[in-house]
């Protein structure tokens, strides 16, 4: 029987990565270096790459990855040391898988909420003092 064809098949995984630290809830930032963490999955491919934007997706710059390599369907951890001065940063991971499919901007996703990997529903708003 075919499914629904309004409704994209959560068959595979997309590429997908997200912000671990720093986060809102961790409170306050000084002014300074930071150091950006956050996991990246390549779905059905490996990680290629991770960018991020500490000002919403209007600029990328490229993470390193670090850890362990733990094959192509294991989860990658990357870093980006950025300078945040004073204000608000809307925080965001972009990855790229080794196709060339990259994250996309905005969700698309079936009726349950699964395949959403929009780099921007999850990106993370900081505040630095």
């Amino acid at each position: 029987a075919k499914g629904d064809p309004s409704q994209p098949s959560v068959q595979e995984m997309s590429v997908k990565s997200w912000i671990n630290s720093p986060l809102p809830e961790q409170g306050q930032l000084t002014a300074g270096v930071a150091q950006i963490h956050g996991v990246a999955f390549g779905g059905v491919n490996a990680v290629k790459g991770v960018e991020v934007s500490i000002d919403g997706g209007k600029t990328w710059k490229t993470a390193k990855l670090i850890g362990p390599d733990m094959g192509k369907y294991a989860w990658r951890q990357f870093v980006l040391q950025a300078d945040l001065p004073k204000g608000t940063h809307q925080l965001a991971s972009r990855a790229t898988d080794e196709k060339g499919n990259a994250q996309p901007e905005n969700r698309g996703e079936n009726q349950s909420g699964y395949n959403n990997n929009s780099w921007l529903d999850h990106s993370v708003t900081v505040t630095v003092a």
